[in-house]
């Protein structure tokens, strides 16, 4: 005689359609502290406090930190871009506010992990020193082919600087601190629920990508209707290749959202193990962003029919 089948852990409640309920909320707070930024002029702020402290931009919180120490008058304007940033994981809370409530944020939260118990500290390890390495190695190709392709708009200064500075990317880049409990917390095991992982990880992908089209308004200014089209293309093909060899990485230490935080700082580059390009044209940041995209393309190309064969990792969706 069988034993009794344990029950069921109850399907978390969501709204309907709620990657999209949250790409949306994510989209509107975006926009309104986009507007808040401009009207504030923040922006000018910022650029007084950047060329007082003696920094180039940066996507990290010491950049930030150091601009406001050097600069007070740039606090409100270093508080809204960080606020913007944070777009995706605050959309989280509207979604759990909407429907889901605290399961939901707990189902959120376990998955702020360096690895699962499952895959265990050894074995998890042994996958963080392998994005570390692997996503390290896609920077400097990428490097190359600028060095290749946009010599006279790149600049790349090797030193141990970027070794000093890789901590920095993994830890504390901005966008990959405030925004991973949205794309890989949230939205990633939500879409496992209906999708393999291969199309989750694109629809993911084309909803990051997409969700900073608003802040990049100014490439039409800048390159007409045809070359911000054209560069908002390349920049696209770059975030799905990325999303997809993350989500890889991602399963495979368990859903560990930690893992996903080191891996989008690290294809940030705050370290500029790549270099740093500045395309004064549209064809100079359509191929820059090509050349970003190149190297994740390949690992992709070579992960994922790995992947099928031997397994992803851990596709449980949201529920569990």
């Amino acid at each position: 005689m069988s034993e009794p089948r344990a029950p069921e852990a109850p399907r978390l409640e969501l709204p309907a359609r709620p990657v999209l309920v949250f790409w949306l909320v994510a989209v509107a707070l975006e926009v309104l502290l986009g507007l808040a930024f401009l009207f504030s002029g923040a922006d000018a702020a910022i650029d007084e406090g950047l060329s007082r402290a003696g920094l180039d931009f940066g996507s990290d919180l010491v950049t930030a930190t150091w601009v406001v120490l050097v600069y007070p008058a740039a606090a409100l304007g270093v508080l809204l871009a960080l606020a913007q940033v944070a777009a995706p994981d605050l959309a989280v809370l509207v979604v759990a506010r909407i429907r889901g409530g605290r399961p939901l944020l707990r189902a959120v939260r376990r998955r702020l992990r360096p690895w699962s118990r499952d895959v265990g500290a050894r074995r998890g390890a042994g996958i963080w020193l392998t994005v570390v390495v692997v996503f390290s190695a896609c920077n400097a190709v990428s490097g190359l082919l600028h060095r290749a392709f946009i010599p006279q708009d790149f600049s790349w200064h090797l030193s141990w600087s970027m070794v000093a500075l890789l901590p920095v990317a993994m830890f504390l880049d901005a966008g990959a601190l405030l925004e991973e409990n949205g794309w890989r917390g949230f939205a990633l095991p939500v879409l496992l629920r209906t999708h393999g992982p291969l199309a989750a990880s694109l629809l993911v992908g084309l909803a990051w990508a997409s969700w900073h089209f608003p802040v990049k308004y100014d490439a039409f200014l800048d390159y007409g209707v045809g070359g911000a089209l054209a560069y908002l293309s390349a920049f696209t093909v770059k975030i799905l290749a990325v999303s997809v060899v993350m989500t890889f990485f991602w399963a495979r230490a368990g859903q560990a959202t930690l893992l996903a935080i080191v891996m989008h700082g690290l294809s940030n580059d705050v370290a500029r193990v790549g270099g740093l390009a500045d395309g004064a044209t549209w064809q100079a940041s359509a191929i820059s962003e090509l050349d970003l995209a190149a190297p994740f393309v390949v690992l992709a190309l070579v992960l994922v029919p790995y992947a099928n064969r031997r397994g992803w990792g851990d596709l449980r969706p949201i529920d569990r």
